[in-house]
């Protein structure tokens, strides 16, 4: 017999990562004569460790099997647009070349070939033409992408807009697209860009039994789309009103539970400290509270209403499908051909789930609910979607009604100058500003905007007027941030008058010493806040209690409890369903649950987009311990003049009073 030894064959590490819940992942693509054995080795990893982020992985790999393999979640950033330009040369062709050919010489591909000599046509190249070539292949440099599949790049300096998209080939409208915050053309040194790229869309093909190249559309430059047409609705105006016989609702909730590992398993064979430590922390923080738990009472809070509402109301039919968090099994549920038949979708939570459900809603005319979902794009492109948590514009343009009334004040408004954040930032300082004129035209504004980067509050403490009511504008989302500058607000109070105006995401920080928040007197705006005294609300507690033996313990980061929510909008949708069919779209306004334990006010924010609740109350935090429901303080009457609505003069905007509100801006078209 004759033994016959085979070379192992070389694994290369993988070029392309993706970050996944705020972790980075290699991702590897298995090739023929690879095992787990020899990836492992090549990453430096253990076995178990690329099996624990791989479930259900044998050691019988498949030829073109995608795996996620952990990496540092620094090292997927550093891609230099500048080699690309740096290092260009130039071939002059001679007989018998061709393009192939010459992409084989320089290891460079056909498509960089092209893109490099855009007036070059391959098919027809004549000896001694000059071409530019790339000897700096961008695929070599490590790339990272986020969870909606977008690529990361992080700024370096000398870099510009411009330059960016020339190394990526994209146009800058379609950087600034993706990127709000770069709407005026700048980037800052060390900001973390997104990158539209046609690329694989990692979040799924980790679920898929094969390889599943899912790519984004090719970014070309195009004029700018025209404003769409008003949707009116007419597919509606043929069906018949009422009571229909069978409700058909589809909840699409990413339970994604999995069974726990024993720790020891896990991290038996992990040799480095950090990885080991990073495992228990996952693991435990995983087993006090997973995630699978927030949306199971989700489920609960739903079951509930539709218990109360089948008891009365006519057949229920109810699907609930398991997305797994995961856009292969969201679309696989899509694909079910019972899906078009539904009346009412409910979900998905994730919002690279939710615009598949959106355009799938869109296209069969079937109401979409997105209970967590907060950014406003979506509506704009679904007459069909509803949604339940106001986009932060509206909680701007709310909580700048109330703070423009008090215009006399010092008004600081405080942020952490975090590039992701400035287009919202922006945005509410213009809200800011308009609200300003409605009032104090011909007043003195003093307003101040401190940015708090480094941790150093004293630039904070100068801005307070000891001789003046002070009012600090904080619109964080971070706690650890809100509770740096209340504590150091707080120990001013001693010599300064000082208030403080937060966001909704005030409602769900647990760290704050409460003592400090009503000593300021904060005031938020939000849609979530529950009154534990009222009757409604003591009866689904009591009936949740006594169905599944336990509190409703999880809330969102904007205090909106999973329970709450699911009860809500189970009866206030189905309850409509039931009234009015599915002409409730068109009867919002007549629409009154008293079963409900929030209020919703769903206005339609265009003639072609979709519905978000704007009902947000103002809460004071008062020195007394007591959280109050507050009204818009008084002020003089506002200044009625016009100003343009847009660019063009000829549309103008003017006030015209609005039973919930002082000014509602309405708009006009040309006469």
């Amino acid at each position: 017999m004759k033994l016959i030894s085979q070379d192992p064959v070389e694994v290369e590490i993988s070029d392309n990562k993706i970050v996944l819940e705020g972790k980075v992942y290699y991702v590897h693509v298995v090739k023929a004569g690879q095992t787990l054995y020899s990836i492992a080795r090549a990453y430096n990893l253990s076995q178990k460790e690329i099996v624990i982020e791989n479930p259900g992985l044998t050691n019988e790999l498949r030829i073109g099997q995608v795996l996620k393999i952990p990496s540092k979640p620094n090292a997927g950033f550093d891609v230099d647009t500048g080699e690309l330009y740096d290092q260009i040369q130039s071939h002059v062709i001679q007989e018998g070349e061709t393009v192939f050919s010459i992409s084989r010489q320089y290891k460079i591909s056909v498509d960089d070939i092209v893109r490099l000599n855009p007036e070059l046509d391959i098919n027809d190249i004549p000896i001694g033409t000059k071409i530019s070539l790339s000897v700096t292949p961008a695929a070599k440099n490590e790339r990272a992408f986020d969870e909606e599949g977008f690529l990361l790049h992080k700024v370096k300096r000398g870099e510009t807009l411009w330059s960016i998209s020339r190394f990526y080939d994209v146009p800058v409208r379609e950087i600034k697209n993706v990127n709000k915050n770069l709407q005026w053309g700048m980037v800052r040194r060390q900001e973390i860009i997104r990158i539209p790229q046609s690329i694989i869309t990692t979040a799924e093909i980790f679920n898929a039994d094969s390889i599943t190249e899912e790519r984004f559309k090719s970014y070309e430059d195009e004029a700018v789309d025209e404003v769409p047409e008003a949707y009116t609705y007419e597919e509606l105006n043929n069906y018949t009103s009422g009571l229909p016989g069978v409700i058909k609702i589809a909840y699409l909730i990413p339970f994604n539970y999995e069974k726990m590992e024993p720790l020891d398993s896990l991290i038996n064979n992990v040799s480095s400290p950090q990885r080991r430590e990073r495992i228990i922390e996952d693991y435990m923080q995983e087993k006090a509270t997973p995630k699978s738990v927030s949306f199971l009472e989700f489920l609960e809070g739903s079951l509930l209403a539709l218990d109360n509402i089948s008891e009365n109301g006519p057949s229920l039919e109810i699907r609930i499908y398991d997305t797994k968090r995961s856009m292969y099994h969201t679309r696989r549920i899509l694909e079910d051909p019972d899906m078009q038949d539904m009346d009412l979708i409910i979900g998905p939570f994730y919002a690279f789930n939710l615009e598949l459900a959106n355009d799938f809603s869109a296209q069969h005319n079937i109401p979409l609910i997105t209970p967590f979902h907060s950014s406003d794009s979506l509506l704009r492109k679904n007459p069909y979607l509803f949604q339940v948590t106001p986009s932060m514009h509206t909680e701007s343009k709310k909580n700048a009604e109330y703070i423009a009334r008090l215009y006399d004040k010092n008004i600081i408004f405080v942020h952490e100058g975090d590039s992701s954040q400035m287009n919202k930032i922006l945005d509410y300082k213009q809200t800011l500003f308009n609200q300003f004129e409605k009032y104090a035209v011909d007043e003195t504004v003093v307003f101040k905007e401190v940015i708090l980067d480094n941790g150093d509050t004293r630039e904070l403490i100068h801005a307070l007027n000891p001789s003046r009511e002070n009012l600090v504008v904080l619109p964080t989302s971070d706690e650890a941030f809100a509770s740096q500058v209340a504590t150091t607000l707080y120990y001013q109070l001693d010599s300064s008058d000082v208030e403080l105006f937060g966001s909704s995401y005030w409602e769900g920080f647990k760290n704050i010493d409460i003592t400090y928040i009503h000593a300021l007197k904060l005031r938020i705006s939000n849609c979530f806040r529950y009154d534990y005294t009222n009757t409604e609300l003591i009866n689904f507690l009591k009936d949740y209690r006594e169905n599944y033996y336990r509190e409703p313990e999880h809330t969102t980061m904007r205090g909106a409890k999973f329970a709450i929510v699911g009860y809500d909008i189970s009866t206030y949708f189905i309850s409509a369903i039931l009234k009015y069919g599915k002409n409730f779209i068109l009867n919002l306004e007549k629409i009154d649950v008293d079963e409900t334990l929030s209020d919703y006010r769903f206005k339609r924010i265009s003639s072609f987009g979709g519905y978000e609740n704007t009902m947000m109350n103002y809460y004071l935090f008062d020195d007394g311990l007591e959280v109050d429901i507050t009204s818009l303080p008084d002020t003089s009457p506002i200044h009625e003049y016009f100003r343009p609505a847009t660019d063009d003069d000829t549309f103008y905007l003017w006030p015209k009073p609005d039973p919930d509100s002082t000014l509602h801006f309405n708009e006009r078209g040309r006469e």
